[in-house]
């Protein structure tokens, strides 16, 4: 959002519950003052996974745009809403299921501010209970608290900066977790502020982790083999302080001040997209309704499944 104040007028609305301070989608479709088209209309942007196609029905003849984190969540993306993904694993999946819809990347902002707590680290594992596997918490955890300082952190923290700021490795394996939900790591968020803030990262590099980590170079994998070996690497790790965690240029994307220039750029591009579909009807075919399976294909593929084929 503060990106977005940048270059435009922002509200938050809200569309189950009233929130006190915010505007309810109800009353900003109901009020003949605000159009639903044209160059004064307001553009309606929806995110959250879970609730973005009924969201889509309800402003079915308004101006959308969906900023796309995580993906799994089942629905289908009509080419008038422009999808802006947070990572590249979120824009290769739309790219393939949304072939004729706009598509830009906008990745998350990574604010790293220098640290001005002590110098030295006085935790050797950090470690945070929200998303993590439970071989993470109930077997790797337990067997490096036997051989060096591990910190679990449960609930919210408000300052996990301080944190990493404090730790010479940080370990996150979000898998399971995503698995568990049936979607899939959009951006993640966590290893690559641990990195700006000097810890070594032993993480998954499922989804969009691989966006950015380098497992051998600027982070480690976790769950490699067996405990054996996650433990006898991440006490070397400890150690050695090795290897480094990326370092400035691989943050610039994220800087604050380049996602906000590439949001105004996207942005101007997407109010000339507007203005454009709403007299144009979508007209390139479409190429996964060609490929729909027929009532006889479906019948084949069942008796085959039946009969263990």
């Amino acid at each position: 959002m503060a990106a977005c104040r940048g270059f435009g007028h922002v509200q938050v609305a809200s569309y189950e519950e009233r929130v006190a301070g915010w505007l309810y989608l109800d009353d900003v479709l109901q009020d003949s003052a605000v159009p639903a088209k044209g160059a004064s209309a307001p553009m309606f942007i929806v995110h959250w996974g879970p609730d973005v196609a009924r969201l889509l029905d309800r402003l079915v003849d308004r101006d959308v745009i969906y900023f796309a984190h995580s993906t799994g969540w089942g629905m289908a993306m009509p080419p008038r809403v422009p999808i802006l993904c947070v990572s590249r694993h979120t824009m290769a999946f739309w790219g393939r299921h949304a072939p004729n819809s706009y598509i830009a990347l906008v990745p998350n902002i990574v604010d790293i501010r220098p640290w001005t707590g002590p110098s030295s680290r006085d935790i050797d594992v950090l470690v945070q209970v929200r998303k993590s596997s439970r071989y993470l918490l109930e077997k790797l955890v337990p067997a490096l608290e036997t051989c060096c300082n591990v910190i679990v952190l449960d609930g919210w923290v408000d300052d996990l900066g301080s944190w990493f700021g404090r730790s010479k490795v940080y370990l996150y394996d979000s898998l399971e977790h995503w698995a568990g939900v049936g979607a899939t790591e959009g951006f993640g968020l966590p290893p690559i502020e641990a990195m700006g803030h000097g810890c070594i990262v032993f993480s998954s590099v499922n989804d969009a982790l691989a966006d950015y980590l380098d497992p051998g170079f600027n982070c480690r994998k976790i769950r490699v083999h067996s405990l054996a070996w996650d433990v006898a690497a991440i006490l070397q790790a400890v150690k050695d302080g090795a290897p480094a965690p990326m370092q400035g240029e691989g943050f610039q994307m994220y800087a604050p001040e380049n996602v906000a220039d590439r949001m105004a750029a996207i942005f101007r591009d997407i109010e000339q997209f507007f203005a454009l579909v709403g007299n144009v009807a979508p007209d390139i075919e479409d190429i996964w309704a060609q490929r729909q399976p027929t009532a006889l294909q479906r019948a084949k593929r069942a008796v085959r499944i039946l009969a263990g084929v």
